[in-house]
């Protein structure tokens, strides 16, 4: 049965919509002469950063969390979450959705219960430019967006490739949905390397060196992440008190409903917020859940 979700998250988009303005991204991709479908190489993405530049002039940071639900380790990962009152994009699998698992609805309705943002990361995890058969391609995309609408109840926006894969057949598949890959700016590899030291030193050296708003790719289904995870939110509490102490700007958390909000057309945010406002009465209350 479709999760009942009409104000989901409405208590969530009441912070100041001066201090929201993004865009989207593309990443110049190289084509293969050998195969057009698939990238020679992928160069870094330029500025603005994967989700626009920084709204506030702070450095920022944006929580996404790929290749879920895992009902093992994705429940941990939303308590950290909930104890440091941060709201972060999930892109889910749509074969770990569409599971056997009785855990994963009620998982996939916390995440909505609790404000995140729902993705699409494909039905199964296949890299779209190197499948064969563009029909493959054209299933994994869909079928995953299906499987995550037909459990939910809601039209899902947001698609990130698998492996950032990008490509002529990509781009053109995306374009005739409406649709943009959402990239990141930071990748600590904990999928890979299963260290939640290594995830933590990368993270927390790119953020002390960073003047603009950061993207981080981690995965919800890695234990090196429900590790690091808990340790990066920490050192962003203290390295701010550091910063507030010699009068340095501040990292702030960039909450996803705020990114969704950001990117409705032009006019419609200031509306949004007015009427949410008068809805919940806590603006001010809840501008405090940036840092």
């Amino acid at each position: 049965m479709p999760f009942d979700v009409e104000v989901r998250g409405l208590d969530l988009l009441v912070l100041d919509p001066e201090e929201t303005r993004g865009q989207g991204c593309r990443v110049p991709v190289d084509l293969d002469p050998a195969d057009p479908h698939r990238p020679a190489r992928l160069e870094p993405a330029p500025r603005p950063a994967a989700a626009g530049p920084s709204a506030s002039g702070d450095p920022e940071i944006l929580f996404t969390f790929d290749d879920g639900p895992s009902p093992s380790t994705t429940p941990k990962v939303l308590d950290i979450l909930a104890k440091y009152k941060i709201h972060a994009v999930f892109f889910l699998v749509g074969e770990m959705v569409d599971s056997q698992n009785k855990k994963v609805p009620a998982l996939v309705a916390r995440m909505l219960r609790e404000g995140h943002v729902i993705a699409n990361h494909t039905m199964h995890h296949k890299d779209l430019c190197r499948v064969k058969q563009d029909d493959t391609a054209v299933s994994d995309i869909d079928d995953g967006r299906d499987a995550i609408e037909k459990l939910t109840g809601m039209k899902i926006g947001w698609f990130r490739t698998p492996y950032g894969s990008r490509c002529k057949r990509v781009e053109d598949l995306l374009a005739e949905r409406g649709l943009t890959h959402f990239h990141w700016d930071l990748d600590p590899q904990e999928w890979k390397h299963n260290d939640p030291k290594k995830a933590f030193d990368y993270v927390t050296g790119s953020l002390a060196r960073s003047s603009d708003r950061n993207v981080l790719l981690m995965h919800d289904i890695k234990t090196a992440t429900v590790k690091a995870l808990p340790e990066i939110l920490d050192w962003i509490l203290a390295e701010n008190q550091r910063r507030a102490e010699s009068k340095k700007r501040p990292i702030r958390i960039v909450q996803a409903p705020l990114l969704a909000l950001e990117q409705l057309p032009k006019g419609l945010a200031p509306w949004t917020l007015d009427v949410t406002a008068r809805i919940t009465g806590v603006r001010t209350a809840l501008a405090a859940v940036l840092p």
